[in-house]
This record gives structure tokens, sequence and C-alpha cells, in this order.
């Protein structure tokens, strides 16, 4: 096989590949032919996944054989965007302009659909000292935010929305991506750390106005080492508010855990079982906190071996 990084293709190359047989991307662990119409995904890419290893080959056997496809009712309807992963997919048609923010989502789906066979959290994940710390949260706890804060400040990637954990070993396998930014967050990331690099907000989709934030390339190369579950935070946001924590249970931690859990209940008994094991030496917290310095902070000093 040949592979490059896909920094070393032009945009040319790129779109080309993206309109013909495809881009063939390798994503953690999986192997991904992405095709695409839009003419809007070739420049987010070469920014986000400039790291990632592509394979000029795009035969043979791939994870996920995905399309971004443009389509319209009517001659005079406008365009837009649909999603395809061998004939399936969650999403309705969308307008054309959220081509990409389309892709992640429906990248997402399929990691989460594919790993059936491991734990699938819907929780940020980032790693220090050999130990990874899981962010489970409802939406607007802010684990995207802190979880981008956490790479920028020097912890590695793993995921930002999927923490994947395997049955056998009982280990956070690594899936780093893109990291997820709405709204507010875009500006208080991008002035925190002026060197981020993401891409330009796209307004207007159903989560609101989006942008994403490039995964440290330390964190890409260093996505085939797998870690145990160190720490377990459930973070909530509440601005206005002091700074409080409390340590509980692991049996708490694995209970609200399960809430955060797609497919505990599909694995059954056995599920369960491992779920619990990998968090068997974890520490768990809550932790409500006013503003991202303060809960950075807190990190810092808590969440070490």
């Amino acid at each position: 096989m040949s592979l490059l990084q896909l920094a070393d293709l032009s945009d040319q190359d790129v779109e080309r590949d993206l309109c013909g047989a495809g881009l063939s991307l390798r994503v953690g662990s999986f192997r991904c032919c992405i095709q695409s119409d839009t003419r809007l995904l070739a420049t987010p890419l070469k920014l986000l996944y400039q790291d990632y290893l592509v394979d000029a080959f795009t035969g043979g056997f791939h994870d996920f054989r995905l399309r971004l496809f443009k389509t319209r009712n009517h001659i005079w309807s406008p365009w837009q965007v649909s999603f395809d992963w061998d004939g399936s997919s969650p999403f309705p048609e969308i307008t054309l302009a959220h081509a990409h923010p389309l892709f992640e989502w429906g990248l997402n789906w399929c990691v989460a659909t594919a790993s059936g066979l491991h734990i699938v959290i819907h929780s940020a994940v980032v790693e220090r000292e050999g130990v990874a710390l899981i962010l489970p949260g409802q939406p607007g706890a802010g684990k995207s935010t802190l979880c981008a804060a956490l790479c920028l400040s020097g912890w590695r990637l793993l995921s930002d929305e999927l923490t994947i954990i395997s049955q056998t070993d009982y280990l956070v396998h690594p899936a780093p991506r893109p990291i997820s930014l709405k709204n507010n967050s875009i500006e208080l990331i991008g002035n925190r750390y002026p060197s981020a690099e993401m891409t330009a907000p796209i307004a207007d989709t159903h989560k609101g106005t989006i942008a994403y934030v490039r995964p440290p390339r330390a964190s890409v190369m260093a996505s085939d080492q797998r870690v145990p579950v160190g720490f377990v935070v459930f973070p909530k946001f509440a601005a206005g508010s002091s700074l409080g924590y409390e340590p509980i249970s692991r049996a708490m931690g694995l209970t609200q855990l399960m809430e955060h859990t797609f497919n505990v209940g599909l694995l059954g008994q056995a599920g369960f079982e491992a779920l619990a094991r990998s968090i068997s030496d974890a520490k768990c917290y809550a932790v409500e906190y006013p503003d991202l310095a303060s809960i950075l902070e807190w990190i810092d000093v808590t969440c070490r071996r």
C-alpha cells in the first residue's frame, strides 16, 4: 500500500479524489473511503485531517464507504446534501452549506455503529501520564470546550465525542478526530488559544454555530496507544456559581456512566461487567464549575496519578 499524509496532497488532488473514486483516509483504526460532489469538503479536510494517512489505493476493504452528494427535489429548489453509508443514513437531507458538519456527524455515527463489540460512551476522553480522563456530560455541560482546552494545554486527545472501551483488555481505544465547538465556545477557545487551528464558523446548523479544532499532531500519531481509565469526571457548567466538586463512588460512577453509554444494553451482562472492570481503579468526581479557568486548574491538580 502507498500511504501518504493528507498534507502531502494538494487541494486539487483532494478534490479530484473526493469527486472520483474516493479519498481513502485512515482515522484511528478505521479505514474510510469518502466521496463527495459538494466541493465543500476538501478545504476543511485538508486543514483538520492533514496529519492522517491516506491510501492511494481505494479498492479492497474499507470499514466505511461514505458518500455526501448534492440533491434537490426540483430544478428551482435550493441544493441540499445527503449522507450515505452503504445505503444507510440516520440524517435527513440538509442545506448544502452544512456538508462538512454532516460529514463529521456521519462519521461519528459510523464509528459508534461499527464499534459494536466494544463499549461506546458518549463522552470526551483525553490522556495524561498514561491514564485516560473520561468526561461524560449532557448537552450544554461544556465537555467539548473542556476537551479542546485540555488538548491545547498538553493532554492527548483520544476522542471528542466517543469513548471506546474494549471488552477484552478494558482499555480505551483512541479515535482522535476534530473537536467540535459550538456558539460561544468558538470565541472562548479562539481567544484563550490563539494558535489553535480551526475551521471558519458555520452558522444555523441544528446545533447552532459550529467550528472544528484541528486535533494535535501528537494525538493523531499516537492513535494506536491504548490506555486504562484513571479518572471519570462528570462536569456541569453553571455560570455565576463557585467551583464545587464531590468524589463519588465507583458504583455511582458506573451507574451514571451507563446513562451515557450507547450500547451497554445490547452487550448485556458481559458489557456491564467489562464497563465495571474498566473503571475498577478509576477515581470518579462530579464537578460544577463557573468558567473554563477554574475547571482547568481543578483538573490539573486533581487528575494526577
